[in-house]
């Protein structure tokens, strides 16, 4: 007789999603939030209408071993591709430093009546527009799992303005 396949079993296998609606847009944006990526990491292929951007991500999907076993955090490069661009635009982003790291907190999607637009909300108020005319954005692992250099959890404090 056979079983199926815990969710724990599939932890350390390559992360492969696609996403094509607002709420698989919303997946994508929690696997990754705390992601960093620099500027020369970002590549627009125009001609076909596609963006890359390769980021470090958290393996949040981890957290909790990383808690109950006192194990090292981990990240993953991992391969976003966003399809569908007909324009990009930023803010907040010293582009003539290719190499300076930015920390990806959400994505944000926004609708309008002839357009799509993607935006990717940095830390220190940067962000990266993209202007799309479909949802399709897909996500792939590319390397193994590697030690997270901070050896730390990302923290986001609640700040209470009541």
């Amino acid at each position: 007789m056979s079983q199926d396949a815990s969710f724990s079993e599939g932890a350390d296998s390559a992360l492969y999603l696609g996403a094509f609606t607002t709420e698989d847009v919303e997946v994508i944006s929690t696997i990754l939030q705390d992601g960093i990526f620099c500027i020369k990491d970002l590549a627009w292929l125009k001609n076909k209408r596609q963006v890359a951007v390769l980021v470090n991500r958290f393996r949040w999907e981890n957290k909790s071993e990383y808690i109950e076993k006192n194990s090292a955090p981990e990240r993953v490069k991992s391969l976003l591709i966003i399809d569908n661009v007909l324009n990009i635009s930023s803010q907040g982003i010293d582009r003539s430093d290719s190499s300076a790291p930015l920390n990806l907190l959400n994505l944000d999607l926004k609708k309008t009546k002839k357009n799509i637009f993607l935006t990717l909300l940095l830390s220190n108020f940067g962000a990266i527009k993209f202007e799309l005319d479909a949802i399709e954005l897909s996500i792939k692992d590319v390397t193994r799992p590697y030690k997270a250099y901070s050896e730390n959890i990302p923290f986001h404090p609640i700040i209470d303005d009541s």
